[in-house]
């Protein structure tokens, strides 16, 4: 969409058109996933001390980390396929007014399963696929005096052509009050709901399983009549999971269910061109399926601050950056516990048509649900945008993590992925036909290298998407 000084602010691009018709967002902000899933030593621009909340580090260990923070953003459904985080439930505050809309993504991938060259497949199933995901959604707000109630709602389903065993439904709900208090203050409280086919990004192997998750957010972001912003934020997080019936010979995925809160403040002084500032993370989570030998159950927390700050130079380039500690408590005996720096670099560039990012950073990430308890990692990713008009744009880039996964040694029915190196890369291109229909056309490639090799592979997908929105 246009800014207000017609730099190009964000590319939306087909598969991100989707994900707001499976989840209802219209006038949308993420949230951070880094709130609700856990997500320590990352920087917090600018953006999040006013109170749009958005994380610059990588993402929970089980989800890739996000591009770096920028008004020029490819979207990460087009980066991540359906690996992207979750655009919904705590993620999105839906505008005034009601926005009811329908999608359908349909993606072929050479090796749906992400199997690696040499594993021998089960009669019946089949390396390559078609995936088709049609969704509709309601997304409604209404003011309330200065304050905004909200509701978002979608319900879809994934059919495979091939691979019927992995069909699955998706549903999300969320909702509740943005508020306002005085001409100073202002924040949000909010639940949601989902339930959907696991990410494939979530564990090691693909099987035919479910995730359910449950949410809480609340944040409040005040400023004072001088140039000091202060925030914070409290979250809670309950994620399960299950392992279809038909999976006869699969592990339980149970192991990994987790309960989480998380707590985050931060203090910013606003410069002329930016703001430098103090944050500070902590969060607990609880594994009440993982036993240890002592008979309690497993959990670790998770600590850390950071120094940040951002600068904009002349009205199309920001540079952002951010150094800070993070310490990992595990309770288990088998598993070494962490301290050590983190960090986040990004240069951010937005003009009349083109856009470009290009981050790095190293983080500590707590558990979303997945293989395993934490992770450490590090990430790279660029990308660049450029449309050519109101009705057609274009987006292309790379994006790598390299995580240390932690904390499942020892644990019964795990099968854990020590270490693994991700490379994506896409291409893609989106078309506005009418105010009624968009269109959508992606290349991806994606390469992971892990320890132990059996969990490496390659894969390459087509995805093509429609979106309607009344």
């Amino acid at each position: 969409m246009k800014g207000a000084q017609g730099r190009v602010e964000q590319v939306t691009s087909g598969q991100e058109m989707a994900v707001r018709a499976e989840t209802g967002a219209t006038g949308w902000q993420r949230e951070p996933q880094c709130l609700e899933m856990g997500c320590f030593g990352s920087a917090k621009p600018a953006a999040f001390l006013f109170g749009l909340l958005v994380s610059t580090a990588a993402l929970a260990q089980d989800l890739p980390p996000p591009v770096a923070p920028s008004t020029v953003v490819v979207d990460q459904n087009r980066v991540f396929e359906d690996d992207a985080p979750f655009a919904g439930g705590l993620d999105v505050l839906a505008g005034i007014g009601l926005n009811i809309s329908a999608s359908l993504v349909t993606q072929w991938s050479d090796n749906m399963r992400r199997l690696s060259d040499d594993t021998v497949l089960p009669e019946g199933e089949a390396r390559s696929d078609w995936r088709f995901t049609p969704n509709v959604a309601i997304s409604a707000g209404r003011p309330l005096g200065r304050q905004q109630i909200f509701l978002n709602a979608g319900i879809g389903r994934d059919f495979y052509a091939r691979n019927t065993i992995r069909d699955k439904n998706r549903v999300n709900v969320g909702g509740g009050l943005a508020w306002r208090l005085g001409q100073r203050c202002n924040g949000r409280i909010q639940g949601s709901w989902r339930k959907r086919g696991t990410q494939f990004a979530s564990f090691a192997e693909v099987i035919s399983s479910t995730q359910e998750s449950t949410g809480f957010f609340t944040s409040a972001t005040c400023q004072t009549a001088g140039r000091l912003v202060g925030s914070a934020s409290y979250s809670r997080a309950n994620t399960k999971n299950r392992t279809d019936e038909s999976e006869v010979n699969a592990p339980d995925r149970s192991f990994a269910d987790v309960e989480s809160e998380n707590v985050s403040a931060s203090l910013a002084y606003a410069l002329t061109r930016g703001q430098v500032g103090v944050s500070g993370n902590w969060g607990n989570y609880e594994f009440p399926n993982q036993f240890l030998p002592s008979g309690e159950t497993n959990g670790s927390k998770i600590q850390g601050y950071n120094l940040f700050g951002n600068y904009r130079i002349g009205t199309s380039l920001q540079a952002n950056a951010s150094i800070g500690y993070s310490k990992v408590e595990p309770k288990s005996p088998l598993t070494q516990d962490f301290s050590g720096n983190v960090w986040s670099i990004g240069l951010n560039y937005s003009g009349p048509r083109l856009g470009a990012s290009i981050g790095t950073g190293r983080s500590v990430n707590g558990s979303g649900g997945g293989n395993s308890n934490f992770s450490i990692g590090k990430y790279y990713n660029m990308n660049v945008s450029y449309r050519a008009n109101d009705r057609l744009s274009a987006s292309a880039g790379y994006a790598r993590s390299n995580n240390d996964y932690r904390g499942t040694i020892g644990i019964p029915g795990t099968r854990p992925i020590n270490s693994a190196i991700m490379d994506r890369y896409f291409i893609g291109t989106d078309y506005r036909l009418n105010r009624l229909l968009s269109f959508g056309a992606d290349l991806n490639h994606q390469k992971r290298s892990s320890k132990p090799d059996v969990f490496s592979y390659d894969a390459t997908s087509v995805i093509f998407s429609i979106r309607a929105n009344f």
